[in-house]
């Protein structure tokens, strides 16, 4: 299930909030079915207690609750579905589960479908932070500052910084907005690892004299 999954993909994503997330996501996206157990459980004023003596077992609490829920096999499904009709009878109400399990499984995958999507929509936005050997991305980042040079703007970042930072918080293809260019280390930086950038310069000059670098570096055009 989607919270399980989730987990296994480690404890940084868990730490900074990931696992949260995907419980939060799980009980929109199956919201559809969860509803359908819930809301035939409520019409019958069926207890949870009776549910356990007569499936004998507790998994009856993953099947009509938004928390952790999952999905019954065929024949517990179907266990439930002679359950609530003999209640159903008892009370001269209409059946409540209608459905077959093959319908609940179709209903199940669609839903299985739109949650990939979001999933992957919503890490492409929020890039879930994972350190490793290889990316070892700390709270203190360590960089000296970009010497003196003629023309050197008074807020001038070093590109191995800024590229770390790029690094660190987007994917390639990703856009990088600066809307302070200066002296344009951060747009050099992001077409350099292969993302989009937009940035903002009141000053005219400086424009003109990163437009004419980007293009003497054979990077990207830039435009007014």
């Amino acid at each position: 299930m989607f919270t399980e999954q989730c987990s296994a993909e480690g404890t940084a994503k868990s730490n900074t909030g990931y696992a949260v997330k995907c419980a939060e996501l799980k009980s929109e996206v199956f919201a559809p079915l969860i509803d359908y157990f819930i809301t035939a459980k409520n019409q019958l004023n069926i207890t949870g207690k009776e549910i356990e003596q007569y499936m004998g077992s507790y998994m009856y609490q993953h099947w009509f609750s938004y928390s952790q829920w999952q999905l019954p096999n065929k024949s517990q499904y179907e266990q439930l579905q002679q359950f609530f009709s003999q209640k159903a009878a008892e009370k001269r109400l209409v059946p409540c589960f209608y459905k077959s399990h093959n319908e609940l499984q179709r209903d199940y995958g669609e839903l299985m479908k739109n949650y990939d999507e979001l999933k992957r929509q919503y890490e492409n936005l929020r890039r879930p932070f994972s350190v490793t050997k290889d990316v070892p991305y700390t709270d203190v980042w360590n960089f000296p500052p970009a010497l003196y040079y003629p023309g050197k703007h008074p807020c001038e970042k070093q590109s191995a910084l800024l590229e770390h930072i790029i690094n660190a918080s987007s994917k390639s293809g990703h856009t990088v907005a600066d809307f302070f260019m200066g002296s344009s280390s951060t747009v050099k930086a992001a077409i350099k690892l292969g993302r989009q950038a937009i940035s903002v310069e009141l000053e005219t000059d400086r424009f003109w004299q990163t437009k004419k670098e980007i293009e003497i570096e054979n990077l990207s055009p830039l435009k007014r």
